[in-house]
């Protein structure tokens, strides 16, 4: 029935007509997932196909204008008056329709809608589309959130990389015209122990003091590459020479610890710290 009429369309040398069923449960992608629709095709040449569109649609605006003259025609008029108005009304109808597609941009050559041909029911698809775009707009903007996000994200990690290589990767995201922020290199305090370092003690608990006492050691040495960085704020600077005071000591407790368990087992102490560190106490 007309009044459970979705769309008519043609596409190419296809011709379809999409209903409301509700005995039926379907989806369509065409009215953004409204259940009950069914779609019926047919298939022949674009020309035939086309003037079956068009004929179609002239129908269904015959049916569209019968519907409302139904409104407007009393109940007591005759079947024959009823009938002279109809035909009247329906005849300028059909002749416009037919030469609608000359007149409207939007019915290409080769394809065409129930939409696209002016019919009043296009209303209703109107507020569809409407519906989705507002819900496409939102998608929009949640995803360009969600890259600003990842953007920001990509830039510290850029930044971090650059603070430890000196060099600012390629990866890092520029806006037009955009210059690449200057990173100074951080000074490296990282270390590896030798393995011929490592004491060879046969006391187990000696050689876990001595084996603390080199760990120490290289912290120091790290600390005092921090605290002799130039270019340091006053607070900073005076921050990491109190850290490298605090590593110094206690590197010279681990190596009391180490002393005093030595002549326990009765052996000579050592002097290990104030052989490699001559100027451990300047501040």
């Amino acid at each position: 029935q007309w009044k459970q009429l979705e769309n008519l369309y043609f596409r190419e040398k296809k011709f379809a007509v999409e209903v409301h069923d509700p005995r039926r449960i379907s989806v369509s992608r065409r009215t953004f997932g409204q259940s009950g629709l069914v779609v019926q095709t047919w298939y022949a040449n674009t020309s035939l196909i086309k003037s079956i569109w068009v004929m179609a649609i002239s129908q269904h605006q015959f049916y569209l204008d019968r519907k409302q003259s139904k409104a407007k025609i009393p109940s007591a008029r005759s079947l024959d008056d009823i009938a002279m108005d109809l035909t009247e009304m329906g005849t300028p109808k059909v002749s416009k329709l037919v030469t609608l597609e000359a007149k409207n941009q939007l019915i290409m050559a080769s394809n065409g809608s129930l939409i696209s041909s002016g019919s009043q029911d296009s209303e209703v698809s109107e507020e569809q589309k409407k519906e989705k775009i507002m819900e496409l707009k939102k998608k929009e903007k949640l995803l360009q959130d969600k890259l600003l996000q990842k953007v920001e994200e990509l830039k510290k990690i850029c930044l971090r990389e650059a603070e430890l290589t000196g060099k600012m990767p390629k990866e890092y995201p520029l806006s037009a015209g955009e210059e690449p922020p200057q990173v100074r290199r951080r000074v490296g305090t990282a270390f590896k122990l030798d393995d011929n370092l490592l004491p060879s003690e046969e006391d187990p608990t000696l050689q876990d003091l001595e084996g603390t006492f080199i760990i120490q050691q290289k912290l120091v040495e790290a600390a005092k590459k921090l605290a002799s960085e130039p270019d340091l704020c006053k607070n900073v600077k005076k921050k990491r020479k109190q850290e490298y005071a605090d590593a110094v000591k206690k590197l010279q407790e681990i190596e009391n610890s180490i002393n005093e368990y030595r002549i326990k087992c009765g052996k000579k102490p050592t002097q290990k710290s104030t052989l490699t560190l001559p100027g451990k106490q300047e501040n």
